[in-house]
Protein backbone atom coordinates (compact mmCIF):
# COMPACT_ATOMS: atom_id res chain seq x y z
CA UNK A 1 0.00 0.00 0.00
CA UNK A 2 3.28 2.51 -0.74
CA UNK A 3 3.68 5.81 1.93
CA UNK A 4 -0.24 4.82 3.27
CA UNK A 5 0.59 2.04 5.34
CA UNK A 6 3.96 3.56 6.90
CA UNK A 7 1.41 6.29 7.94
CA UNK A 8 -0.83 2.99 9.28
CA UNK A 9 1.64 1.28 11.08
CA UNK A 10 3.02 4.55 13.22
CA UNK A 11 -0.70 5.29 13.96
CA UNK A 12 -1.70 2.06 14.93
CA UNK A 13 0.31 3.13 18.08
CA UNK A 14 -0.95 6.16 19.09
CA UNK A 15 -4.55 7.34 19.79
CA UNK A 16 -6.26 10.34 19.29
CA UNK A 17 -6.99 13.72 20.21
CA UNK A 18 -9.30 15.10 23.03
CA UNK A 19 -9.60 17.96 20.55
CA UNK A 20 -11.37 18.09 17.53
CA UNK A 21 -12.22 21.90 16.79
CA UNK A 22 -12.72 22.26 13.05
CA UNK A 23 -13.84 19.87 10.10
CA UNK A 24 -11.51 20.18 6.75
CA UNK A 25 -14.30 21.07 4.57
CA UNK A 26 -15.20 24.29 6.10
CA UNK A 27 -12.19 25.42 8.01
CA UNK A 28 -8.90 24.80 5.67
CA UNK A 29 -7.94 27.76 3.17
CA UNK A 30 -11.54 29.59 3.58
CA UNK A 31 -12.52 32.60 6.08
CA UNK A 32 -15.62 32.35 7.70
CA UNK A 33 -16.22 35.42 8.56
CA UNK A 34 -15.55 35.32 12.07
CA UNK A 35 -12.10 36.26 11.40
CA UNK A 36 -10.49 39.01 14.18
CA UNK A 37 -10.57 43.04 12.76
CA UNK A 38 -8.31 43.19 9.39
CA UNK A 39 -6.74 46.18 10.86
CA UNK A 40 -5.00 43.87 13.37
CA UNK A 41 -3.58 41.37 10.75
CA UNK A 42 -2.24 43.70 8.38
CA UNK A 43 1.65 43.40 7.95
CA UNK A 44 3.91 46.05 8.79
CA UNK A 45 3.91 48.78 5.74
CA UNK A 46 0.29 47.27 4.77
CA UNK A 47 -2.14 50.27 4.03
CA UNK A 48 -6.04 49.53 4.94
CA UNK A 49 -6.81 50.56 1.72
CA UNK A 50 -6.63 46.71 0.52
CA UNK A 51 -3.99 44.67 -1.12
CA UNK A 52 -2.52 44.72 -4.94
CA UNK A 53 -4.98 43.97 -7.60
CA UNK A 54 -3.70 42.35 -11.15
CA UNK A 55 -5.21 43.70 -14.33
CA UNK A 56 -8.09 41.40 -13.98
CA UNK A 57 -8.77 42.45 -10.30
CA UNK A 58 -7.59 39.19 -8.61
CA UNK A 59 -5.44 39.93 -5.23
CA UNK A 60 -1.57 39.36 -5.88
CA UNK A 61 -0.86 38.90 -2.40
CA UNK A 62 -3.64 38.36 0.46
CA UNK A 63 -3.16 40.97 3.38
CA UNK A 64 -4.13 37.60 5.96
CA UNK A 65 -1.88 34.64 6.41
CA UNK A 66 1.60 36.72 5.89
CA UNK A 67 2.41 35.61 9.40
CA UNK A 68 2.65 32.17 7.80
CA UNK A 69 4.56 32.78 5.00
CA UNK A 70 7.01 34.46 6.32
CA UNK A 71 7.74 31.83 8.86
CA UNK A 72 8.09 29.07 6.64
CA UNK A 73 10.68 31.37 4.27
CA UNK A 74 10.74 29.43 1.45
CA UNK A 75 9.98 31.53 -1.72
CA UNK A 76 8.63 28.89 -3.83
CA UNK A 77 6.28 28.29 -0.71
CA UNK A 78 5.31 32.49 -1.06
CA UNK A 79 4.95 32.26 -4.72
CA UNK A 80 2.41 29.53 -4.86
CA UNK A 81 0.10 30.45 -1.97
CA UNK A 82 0.31 34.02 -4.46
CA UNK A 83 -0.54 32.05 -7.34
CA UNK A 84 -3.36 30.42 -5.39
CA UNK A 85 -4.61 33.55 -4.28
CA UNK A 86 -5.02 35.10 -8.16
CA UNK A 87 -6.99 31.67 -9.00
CA UNK A 88 -9.33 31.33 -5.01
CA UNK A 89 -9.65 35.32 -3.78
CA UNK A 90 -11.01 33.30 -0.49
CA UNK A 91 -7.47 30.93 -0.34
CA UNK A 92 -6.11 31.88 2.69
CA UNK A 93 -2.46 30.36 4.37
CA UNK A 94 -3.44 31.38 8.03
CA UNK A 95 -6.81 29.72 7.82
CA UNK A 96 -5.61 26.69 5.89
CA UNK A 97 -2.51 26.62 8.65
CA UNK A 98 -5.30 26.37 11.77
CA UNK A 99 -7.25 23.90 9.90
CA UNK A 100 -4.28 22.18 9.24
CA UNK A 101 -3.79 21.84 12.81
CA UNK A 102 -7.53 20.77 13.81
CA UNK A 103 -7.81 17.83 11.09
CA UNK A 104 -5.09 16.43 12.14
CA UNK A 105 -5.99 14.99 15.04
CA UNK A 106 -9.82 14.60 13.30
CA UNK A 107 -8.89 12.41 11.29
CA UNK A 108 -6.63 9.96 13.73
CA UNK A 109 -10.03 10.42 15.57
CA UNK A 110 -12.26 9.39 12.79
CA UNK A 111 -9.76 6.64 12.10
CA UNK A 112 -9.47 5.06 15.36
CA UNK A 113 -12.88 5.25 15.66
CA UNK A 114 -14.15 3.56 12.86
CA UNK A 115 -15.67 6.18 11.53
CA UNK A 116 -15.62 5.32 7.03
CA UNK A 117 -18.00 8.58 6.64
CA UNK A 118 -15.80 10.58 8.24
CA UNK A 119 -12.88 9.73 6.65
CA UNK A 120 -14.64 9.58 2.85
CA UNK A 121 -15.24 13.09 3.02
CA UNK A 122 -11.86 13.94 4.31
CA UNK A 123 -9.26 11.54 2.41
CA UNK A 124 -8.59 10.88 -1.50
CA UNK A 125 -10.04 7.58 -2.80
CA UNK A 126 -6.37 6.29 -2.60
CA UNK A 127 -5.42 7.42 0.87
CA UNK A 128 -9.25 6.35 1.93
CA UNK A 129 -8.69 2.65 0.84
CA UNK A 130 -5.61 1.97 3.28
CA UNK A 131 -7.00 3.51 5.84
CA UNK A 132 -10.44 1.50 5.18
CA UNK A 133 -8.47 -1.66 4.86
CA UNK A 134 -6.54 -0.98 8.30
CA UNK A 135 -10.28 -0.44 10.08
CA UNK A 136 -11.48 -3.95 8.57
CA UNK A 137 -8.61 -5.43 9.97
CA UNK A 138 -8.63 -4.43 13.12
CA UNK A 139 -12.46 -5.15 13.16
CA UNK A 140 -11.89 -8.64 12.27
CA UNK A 141 -9.23 -9.52 14.77
CA UNK A 142 -11.72 -7.52 17.43
CA UNK A 143 -8.86 -4.95 18.68
CA UNK A 144 -9.48 -1.30 19.75
CA UNK A 145 -7.53 1.81 20.19
CA UNK A 146 -7.33 3.77 22.91
CA UNK A 147 -5.32 6.65 23.72
CA UNK A 148 -5.10 10.73 23.97
CA UNK A 149 -2.79 13.32 21.72
CA UNK A 150 -0.98 14.82 24.43
CA UNK A 151 0.44 17.68 22.28
CA UNK A 152 0.97 18.69 18.72
CA UNK A 153 4.00 19.87 19.14
CA UNK A 154 4.73 21.45 15.63
CA UNK A 155 2.99 21.68 12.76
CA UNK A 156 4.74 23.33 9.76
CA UNK A 157 3.86 24.02 6.17
CA UNK A 158 7.17 22.10 4.10
CA UNK A 159 5.74 22.36 0.12
CA UNK A 160 3.57 24.18 -1.53
CA UNK A 161 2.54 23.73 -5.21
CA UNK A 162 -0.33 24.70 -7.99
CA UNK A 163 -0.10 22.81 -11.64
CA UNK A 164 -3.26 24.34 -13.12
CA UNK A 165 -5.80 24.64 -10.92
CA UNK A 166 -5.04 22.03 -8.69
CA UNK A 167 -3.30 23.16 -5.44
CA UNK A 168 -1.27 20.56 -3.19
CA UNK A 169 0.32 21.98 0.28
CA UNK A 170 2.41 19.64 2.26
CA UNK A 171 2.22 19.93 5.85
CA UNK A 172 4.76 18.16 8.69
CA UNK A 173 3.60 17.38 12.47
CA UNK A 174 5.37 16.59 14.95
CA UNK A 175 2.93 14.84 18.11
CA UNK A 176 3.25 13.49 21.34
CA UNK A 177 0.54 10.86 21.90
CA UNK A 178 0.01 7.88 24.38
CA UNK A 179 -1.97 5.47 23.45
CA UNK A 180 -2.91 1.57 23.97
CA UNK A 181 -4.48 -1.46 22.30
CA UNK A 182 -6.81 -4.19 23.55
CA UNK A 183 -8.11 -6.80 22.38
CA UNK A 184 -11.86 -8.81 22.63
CA UNK A 185 -11.10 -9.26 26.65
CA UNK A 186 -10.78 -5.66 27.39
CA UNK A 187 -6.58 -6.55 28.09
CA UNK A 188 -3.69 -4.44 26.33
CA UNK A 189 -1.55 -6.50 24.47
CA UNK A 190 0.39 -3.34 22.67
CA UNK A 191 1.46 -0.43 23.94
CA UNK A 192 1.49 1.71 27.73
CA UNK A 193 -1.07 4.00 29.02
CA UNK A 194 2.03 5.61 30.67
CA UNK A 195 4.64 6.18 27.92
CA UNK A 196 4.21 8.84 24.89
CA UNK A 197 5.16 8.48 21.45
CA UNK A 198 6.52 10.93 19.56
CA UNK A 199 5.37 10.82 15.90
CA UNK A 200 6.51 12.65 13.02
CA UNK A 201 4.05 12.94 10.01
CA UNK A 202 3.94 14.31 6.60
CA UNK A 203 0.52 14.48 4.62
CA UNK A 204 -0.31 16.56 1.66
CA UNK A 205 -3.76 18.09 1.06
CA UNK A 206 -4.98 19.13 -2.15
CA UNK A 207 -8.05 20.80 -3.81
CA UNK A 208 -8.92 21.91 -7.29
CA UNK A 209 -9.04 25.70 -6.62
CA UNK A 210 -11.31 26.32 -9.91
CA UNK A 211 -14.03 23.89 -8.47
CA UNK A 212 -16.87 24.10 -6.24
CA UNK A 213 -15.99 21.89 -3.82
CA UNK A 214 -13.86 23.88 -1.21
CA UNK A 215 -12.83 20.60 0.57
CA UNK A 216 -8.99 19.86 0.94
CA UNK A 217 -8.41 16.07 0.55
CA UNK A 218 -5.47 14.45 2.59
CA UNK A 219 -3.83 12.31 -0.74
CA UNK A 220 -0.55 11.48 0.66
CA UNK A 221 1.09 10.48 4.09
CA UNK A 222 4.42 9.02 5.32
CA UNK A 223 6.75 9.39 7.94
CA UNK A 224 9.76 11.63 8.40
Amino acid sequence: MGEGFQFIDIILLAMVAGFIALRLRSVLGRRTGDEPDADAQLRVGQTKQGHPVDGAGQPLESPYGETVVRLEADPEVRKAFRAMRRIDGDFDPDHFYQGAQAVYPMILDAFWQGNRDELRGLLSPSVYADFEAAITAREQADHKIEGQVIDLADVKIVKAELQEKTATITVEYEAEIVSVTKNAEDEIIEGNSADTVTVHDIWTFERDLGGDDPAWLLVSTSSA
